[in-house]
Formats: structure tokens, sequence, C-alpha cells
């Protein structure tokens, strides 16, 4: 999941909710698809709740000061 040098660009509209993948072992970045279960991580995903249209950006890099989202650390 970390091995991008740009972020994930996740389009949401309001109301939706994006479950986001923080074990870093989801087969389907940034997405959680399970992994954190089935691995016993300890971790849980995200539940994001989009209040407006638009996009989220999710950290592709791993070195975000404020995971899982962007903060342009890759740059």
């Amino acid at each position: 999941m970390y091995s991008r040098n740009t972020p994930y660009e996740v389009p949401v509209k309001a109301g939706d909710t994006v479950y986001v993948c923080r074990c870093g072992k989801s087969a389907n970045p940034p997405f959680c698809d399970g992994s954190h279960q089935k691995l016993d991580t300890g971790e849980t995903p995200l539940a994001h709740n989009a209040a407006g249209d638009g996009a989220i950006y999710v950290c592709g890099c791993g070195k975000t000061g404020s995971s899982p989202f962007c903060d342009g650390s890759h740059k």
C-alpha cells in the first residue's frame, strides 16, 4: 500500500462512508479488505464519512504525519 510516491485519490459524495485501510496489508489499497482481521494486525480501518462531494487523498508513501491522509510528505 505504501509503495507509491503519490496519494490515492478517492472520489466521494456527501453521505458516503469510505473504509480506509490502516494496517497496510489490503490487496485493494487504499480501501480496507478485511486483511487486518485475517492477519490479526491489531489495526482497524478508518471510517471516513464524507461531508460533501469531492475527493479525499490517502497516503501512498507511508511518510504522512496525518495518517491515513496525505500531507504532502512524499514531495
